[in-house]
């Protein structure tokens, strides 16, 4: 197992930038979205390509994602927009691709919505980014072995 370097680099998979931007900033310094996907076409090409070392086949003007593909992934993260069964689908197409483990990061379907939890809106952003560095710093400190999925 080869040490992961600081930031550990991560694609975001989200269905809004204006969300996505505020969590990739937030997820810095030990974290860098290298890649923001809103699409599930996008997901099952850009993904599996990721994370083998190559470059995505579709653009990110999002503006999301620092587009610095000189490290391969160790993490794909969800936001709320995605299902788990989509998600196991874009693992599933991804099988074979990385060569370390990676966490795929998504929200738990059977968690209810936390009250204390904003809407997506307003304060959303930096809520799903706590929950999500909590999990990426939990799965670091173990070890970095777990190639599965992770709920937040």
């Amino acid at each position: 197992m080869s040490s992961l370097s600081s930031p550990v680099p991560v694609i975001l998979c989200g269905r809004r930038a204006e969300i996505g931007r505020p969590v990739s900033e937030l997820l810095v310094p030990e974290f860098e979205v290298i890649h923001f996907i809103t699409t599930n076409e996008a997901a099952l090409t850009d993904i599996p390509r990721l994370l083998k070392g190559e470059k995505p086949q579709s653009p990110d003007d999002s503006g999301v994602g620092t587009q610095n593909y000189s490290q391969v992934p160790r993490a794909v993260v969800f936001g709320r927009g995605y299902d788990i069964s989509e998600v196991e689908q874009f693992k599933n197409a991804s099988e074979g691709s990385n060569a370390e483990p990676v966490a795929w990061i998504t929200g738990d379907p059977n968690k209810k919505p936390d009250p204390s939890a904003p809407p997506p809106g307003p304060g959303y952003a930096q809520f799903a980014a706590m929950q999500v560095k909590e999990k990426l710093s939990a799965w670091k400190e173990e070890g970095a072995t777990n190639n599965g999925i992770i709920l937040w």
